[in-house]
């Protein structure tokens, strides 16, 4: 057995404690300024994380002069305290290739590549003492950590308090607040915790629900040297109003050949797409019939569903994360959702903050936001375009615009600049109470065929409060209703 002096067992006890901690919270932060031994001042994680890493470095190359580093030669608590150090120096001296195979793995898509520093990491594990199976499971949980730093820092960008603390939740939904919990019990067990996110048009949800749904954990196959899926694959979505009643049992179940008229083959729906390292978002779920409602909860309660058209018994193992714009309060107290199918979406529930709170909070939020935006529009973008552009925005948008589509609308706004260079900001159109005043625009001017059938189906949907009977009065189908209730024109 070796036995460490006491200030490696401290320093090796605050790196252990780092391992698997939130890299959002502000509880890391606080123990990154322990480990560095410094007076906290202005420096940003990156930064931080750089320090930490060669102060690691030295201490593990202490460590290797002296004998070779083995996980076996540690004692009780010595020897979980250096498993999670040495996981953590590991991990730090690989996130680059990590951060690569992301990339590699999303050119390559569904079909998995190899890890290409497979061979050298199974080595570095295994002249440390760690067994095969322990090998694999750690190498998984390395590449999960990557993943899920990176697209939630990809999803969610800003610097206001709404925007950490979304950070801070989304981490702790998919590695939980207690890392001990995760790693020893709830790995392999996360499919049983369901996800509901809330928040008005265009806040992001599907972004959110991505990042979160490509970050599961994975298997990784030492043989193969492969992990057993792509993350590319793991994650299945649909939008509920993009399809009629008819059609949308088939899209999330699946129909076999002659069900119906026109189901010449075998269909897989959402639920047979996904695995049990999976996840399926499903969007826009407060819009849905009660019929389906009761459809959904018996898949998401029992875990078996039958294709349309059979009595086939299929069993569902992936983790289920659900959307709405609607106030979800509002339509389980008028009976337009179901109460038990809500209890079985709300292990976890986070709301998105609004673009007007994310301002509020911090009046420089928009500056970063039209600078990671425009970066959506030209891959790089200058300084002089980016300042352009956002002096076009403060002084064609009023300070107090209320932003009514979001994120989603300001990203649009920079596209209407960079094409016309400039945009009109207006509130959603509703509907006038004067007879005339309906025909008319706020200008004076008279409303288009578009912007009246736009402002007619958001009168309808106040007054019945689904699309789909909002299709049934206005005589259009469910899709022409969606397309006109986001129409922001």
């Amino acid at each position: 057995m070796y036995k460490l002096t006491a200030e490696q067992n401290r320093f090796f006890a605050q790196i252990a404690d780092l391992a698997f901690m939130n890299p959002f919270s502000i509880e890391r932060e606080q123990a990154d300024w322990q480990v560095l031994d410094l007076t906290p001042e202005a420096m940003n994680f990156a930064d931080r994380l750089t320090l930490i890493e060669a102060k690691l470095e030295a201490q593990f190359q202490e460590l290797q002069r002296q004998r070779s580093f083995n996980i076996g030669d540690y004692p009780g608590k010595t020897q979980e305290n250096m498993r999670l150090a040495w996981l953590f120096y590991v991990f730090h001296s690989y996130r680059q290739p990590l951060n690569d195979h992301i990339k590699a793995q999303q050119q390559a898509g569904d079909k998995t590549v190899e890890l290409p520093f497979a061979r050298a990491l199974i080595s570095q594990f295994g002249q440390a003492g760690f067994t095969p199976p322990e090998t694999a499971h750690y190498i998984a949980l390395l590449f999960q950590v990557q993943r899920a730093f990176s697209f939630i820092d990809e999803a969610v960008s800003g610097d206001c308090p709404a925007i950490y603390e979304l950070r801070m939740r989304l981490w702790n939904n998919i590695f939980t607040f207690n890392p001990a919990w995760y790693l020893n019990h709830l790995f392999e067990r996360m499919e049983d915790f369901s996800l509901l996110l809330l928040g008005e048009t265009g806040t992001g949800k599907s972004w959110v629900a991505k990042a979160v749904g490509c970050s599961g954990y994975i298997p990784f196959d030492l043989a193969t040297r492969r992990f057993v899926e792509s993350f590319t694959a793991s994650f299945r979505a649909i939008n509920l109003s993009e399809y009629s009643t008819s059609l949308l049992e088939s899209e999330l179940f699946g129909h076999k050949k002659g069900a119906f008229t026109g189901a010449i083959d075998n269909h897989p729906g959402l639920f047979a797409k996904c695995s049990r390292h999976g996840s399926v978002f499903i969007d826009e779920i407060g819009d849905v019939d009660i019929p389906v409602q009761v459809k959904l909860l018996n898949v998401i309660q029992d875990r078996v569903y039958s294709p349309v058209g059979s009595h086939e018994k299929h069993r569902f193992e992936g983790r289920v994360i659900s959307a709405t714009n609607r106030p979800i309060a509002q339509l389980l107290e008028q009976g337009l959702f179901r109460a038990d199918l809500y209890y079985r979406l709300c292990s976890d529930v986070i709301t998105l903050p609004s673009l007007r709170q994310r301002i509020r909070e911090n009046p420089n939020e928009l500056h970063s936001l039209i600078a990671r935006l425009l970066n959506r529009v030209i891959p790089t973008p200058d300084q002089d375009l980016l300042s352009r552009i956002e002096g076009k925005i403060r002084t064609t948008v009023p300070s107090d615009y209320h932003w009514p589509g979001n994120v989603r609308e300001l990203e649009q706004c920079i596209r209407r600049i960079c094409l016309t260079g400039s945009y009109q900001a207006k509130p959603l159109a509703t509907v006038a109470q004067d007879d005339v005043a309906v025909y008319r625009t706020g200008e004076g001017g008279y409303l288009s065929a578009q912007q009246l059938m736009q402002n007619y189906c958001r009168f309808l949907y106040g007054e019945l409060g689904g699309f789909e009977a909002v299709a049934r009065v206005a005589g259009v189908d469910r899709r022409t209703v969606k397309k006109y209730m986001d129409w922001d024109e």
